[in-house]
């Protein structure tokens, strides 16, 4: 079962999904994004690639599938008691996920953070980002989808494309159940998120995969929680 990649569609790339059930399961992935190492990746990725920046023109970030924009919304909070100062464009394509993140960004009312609803792959900005973020996204692609996107991405991403995802395995599998019951997550919520971790990746299949891009450096490494982080550098 954890030998190759499922492919398999969850309820939540349904077009018809239940509502309640998007709702669910954006609340399960606000969780676990805040307390089990999600936000606290791309902070630390963005730390990085901001530092030594001069202040001057807020840094430009691509941030792909967003969902509910829970995870730019906190990194804007955190760069903004820092004086770091920066910009998202949060892509999604989902209508209900989309009211949901509208919701999020009107409470938050928070310039740094902008919401499009589009396909990251037809995507085409007016300037270039700095750099581009996927968090728990790419598992949703084939791999010649990611292959496809990324070479897309060089077209208009200056620095750097951060893949922040799940770790596929056994034991993963195992550990999120507890989670799963300990939130109260529905039937729907624990279909997703176990079909999830199946649709994951790999060390070294992601490795190999993200290999067959020409001038680029990659490194892929394993993250707390059963995450997986790919950190692809273009080289001009």
């Amino acid at each position: 079962m954890f030998d190759a990649r499922a492919t398999a569609t969850e309820f939540l790339d349904q077009p018809d999904c239940d509502p309640a059930l998007v709702a669910a399961s954006y609340r399960f992935m606000e969780t676990v994004n805040c307390h089990f190492g999600g936000t606290r990746i791309v902070r630390r990725f963005l730390a990085a690639e901001t530092a030594g920046r001069h202040a001057g023109a807020p840094f430009r970030i691509l941030d792909i599938g967003s969902g509910s924009c829970d995870i730019p919304l906190a990194v804007s909070r955190w760069a903004r008691t820092r004086g770091i100062p920066l910009h998202f464009t949060c892509l999604e394509l989902g209508n209900h996920a989309v009211d949901i993140a509208r919701g999020q960004l009107a409470r938050a009312v928070d310039p740094s953070v902008q919401l499009f609803q589009e396909d990251a792959f037809t995507h085409q900005p007016a300037e270039p980002y700095d750099c581009a973020v996927a968090s728990m996204c790419f598992h949703h692609f084939s791999n010649a989808q990611i292959l496809t996107l990324l070479q897309k991405l060089r077209g208009f991403v200056i620095h750097s494309v951060l893949i922040n995802d799940l770790r596929r395995s056994r034991w993963a599998s195992l550990a999120a159940r507890p989670l799963l019951t300990g939130t109260g997550a529905s039937a729907g919520v624990r279909h997703d998120a176990l079909l999830s971790i199946r649709r994951g990746f790999k060390l070294s299949e992601l490795n190999t995969l993200l290999g067959q891009l020409d001038r680029v450096t990659v490194s892929v490494k394993p993250a707390r929680w059963f995450r997986i982080t790919a950190i692809i550098r273009f080289l001009h």
